[in-house]
């Protein structure tokens, strides 16, 4: 089997009504595009999906994250076109890449790809070539950007009707926190709480504050509150709050440090398909819990990630949400979701077939 082709395809799916922020909060919940250094709202940038064609007319679909990606999509399409099977070995793709994360998201697209098509001609889930599944169901968690009480309740209200067990909540210190945790009771009462102010706590005085404040509220969880730098900062926090303590990390030279000082009680993870198994794999059995972070993707990248959620075995509710908060997941079926959780799919490569109908509507040159 021969690559022989890539299709490079650019959209822009819009977030559904009432997804993200309420009205009156502008938040672009994102930092600026690593290639151009534009900033938009996570929304506004493009996004893309891959096509990687072989000699035997099977394509396997790769999705990368968010942003201006073309030209190193382009750069790695010429350097992967003509190489055979043999000369792809899976977690070591002869592409350039570190650990660093924008040197990784278009490796991890190609990577993807790959592996759908990889899995497709053997007639195996990609699962099955990241070391099998240690679950059949990726729990899912809500989500919801900086949203006024209110909202807040009217959303976890939806999420509670749809199945959903938990939420995932942006935030800033000085939002109304605690109000927005009671109107998560009040609408869900079991609902589990992860809040993530993306290091905008800022400081130890002011994340303990924002603890007492909460004071009374149980299963409660932070994610990055502070400068994930000072994982110093983080060994004390575990000491002084009651509230578990998450780390949203990037790579294996993170995550290593992080496991010694003995940072963090969960793991959020980014990285690679291959090698976010196997990290998973390794937060398990270091006793942290670990789920896949994502960037409210679309289909194809939301279905790799229940891949390797699966793989990594991750005990903790996922944000695998992006496919239903967008106008459209440009896949032909959807991602099955049954009670809070994406089921795993058994089909050949990574289960999901393109729209190419949805692929036009929202194409942008």
């Amino acid at each position: 089997m021969k690559i022989v082709d890539v299709r490079i395809h650019k959209v822009i799916v819009p977030m559904k009504p009432d997804t993200v922020n309420s009205p009156r909060v502008n938040d672009k919940l994102c930092g600026p595009d690593p290639v151009t250094g534009r900033s938009l709202n996570f929304w506004e940038f493009p996004k893309w999906i891959i096509e990687l064609v072989a000699d035997s007319g099977l394509a396997g679909l790769g999705e990368p994250r968010r942003g201006d990606l073309y030209e190193p999509l382009r750069q790695y399409a010429d350097l992967v076109i003509g190489k055979t099977l043999p000369e792809l070995p899976v977690g070591n793709l002869p592409l350039p890449h570190t650990d660093v994360y924008e040197s990784y998201i278009i490796y991890e697209a190609y990577e993807m790809a790959w592996l759908d098509l990889l899995g497709k001609h053997l007639g195996v889930p990609v699962h099955h070539l990241l070391g099998g599944k240690l679950i059949d169901r990726v729990p899912v968690d809500y989500w919801m950007g900086r949203a006024d009480p209110q909202e807040t309740a009217r959303r976890a209200a939806l999420a509670a009707e749809t199945g959903f067990q938990g939420v995932k909540m942006k935030c800033k210190y000085g939002d109304p926190i605690v109000e927005r945790v009671q109107a998560v009771r009040d609408a869900a009462p079991h609902f589990s709480i992860v809040f993530d102010p993306n290091e905008r706590f800022e400081t130890i005085e002011q994340t303990i504050e924002v603890s007492q404040a909460l004071d009374g509220f149980d299963d409660i969880v932070f994610e990055s509150p502070v400068p994930q730098q000072r994982l110093d900062w983080y060994v004390e926090l575990r000491r002084r709050i009651p509230q578990k303590i998450a780390l949203h990390l990037t790579s294996i030279t993170d995550l290593i440090p992080a496991l010694r000082a003995d940072a963090a009680d969960y793991y959020n993870l980014l990285g690679p398909l291959k090698e976010f198994s196997e990290w998973g794999r390794l937060t398990r059995a270091a006793g942290c819990p670990t789920w896949r972070g994502t960037g409210m993707d679309l289909g194809v990248r939301d279905m790799s990630s229940v891949h390797c959620a699966a793989a990594a075995g991750c005990q903790l509710p996922s944000d695998i949400v992006g496919h239903l908060f967008r106008e459209d997941d440009l896949i032909v079926q959807p991602i099955e979701m049954i009670e809070g959780a994406a089921v795993v799919p058994e089909a050949p490569g990574l289960g999901v077939e393109l729209d190419m109908d949805a692929v036009e509507r929202y194409r942008v040159e």
